[in-house]
């Protein structure tokens, strides 16, 4: 899916897509007051978007395969700025454990425009810390989220983050893990100065360094992907994708 030819951004960051494209009518629409057990700062509740996920997204022509091996291409538009001093971000997940495995689900994202930090975190049985990533993505960058992390996506810049990601089109995310300890490990918050710095959560009893990564410094699961848009990977090489997310 390319931005500017299937689909394109409005200023108020709503998608509007082309002929031929399959999405929803609406976005689901996260706002300030479904985010504030894992904020920085105390809020007051708002009806404030903060991001937009349109869920199943494809060319009409290709509906049929992705169905076919259950896997879903999603969308967000995270908007930029600040709430209480953080950058707006995702609520963040966990994925279930799949049947008969002590693996969780994983997912594959792929900024579209826009430049992204995405926080990926290991626990341990109680809930508490053992790895912390935070990978520096921007355009055409790919970040697959491997067993057993949760993940929150930060918008770090001064413009829309849109992202794609490729996932199990049927599991069900888990999001009391970060609203137990009012988000992740780490925070994500702008400085007096402008520049952004990370700052630990103190809800959580064991203290974990925090491991900054560039994109392309990590290794791809899957050659498919190099050279190749998400979408378009999973359409060369639609049974290695499907492995992999399922």
């Amino acid at each position: 899916m390319i931005l500017g030819e299937h689909f394109h951004l409005t200023e108020e960051g709503l998608l509007v897509f082309a002929p031929g494209v399959v999405a929803p009518p609406e976005p689901d629409v996260r706002r300030l007051k479904d985010a504030l057990e894992v904020l920085y700062s105390q809020v007051s509740p708002s009806d404030q978007p903060l991001y937009y996920m349109y869920r199943g997204v494809c060319l009409e022509k290709d509906k049929e395969i992705f169905e076919k091996y259950g896997i879903r291409y999603d969308i967000t538009v995270i908007l930029a700025g600040t709430i209480g001093g953080e950058y707006i971000k995702t609520v963040g997940h966990f994925h279930p454990l799949k049947s008969g495995s002590e693996e969780s689900y994983t997912e594959y994202y792929e900024v579209l425009e826009g430049e992204a930090l995405y926080l990926l975190q290991k626990n341990d049985r109680r809930g508490e810390a053992e790895e912390v990533i935070a990978v520096e993505a921007k355009k055409g960058d790919k970040v697959f989220i491997p067993p057993n992390y949760g993940h929150v996506t930060i918008n770090p810049g001064n413009r829309p983050l849109v992202m794609a990601n490729l996932v199990e089109s049927t599991f069900k995310s888990l999001y009391e893990p970060f609203r137990q300890k009012r988000g992740a490990a780490y925070y994500y918050i702008q400085n007096p100065d402008g520049k952004g710095d990370f700052v630990k959560n103190p809800n959580y009893q064991n203290s974990v360094a925090l491991k900054l990564v560039a994109a392309p410094a990590l290794s791809q699961p899957l050659a498919v992907v190099k050279g190749r848009s998400l979408y378009e990977a999973f359409l060369a090489d639609p049974e290695a994708l499907a492995k992999l997310l399922k």
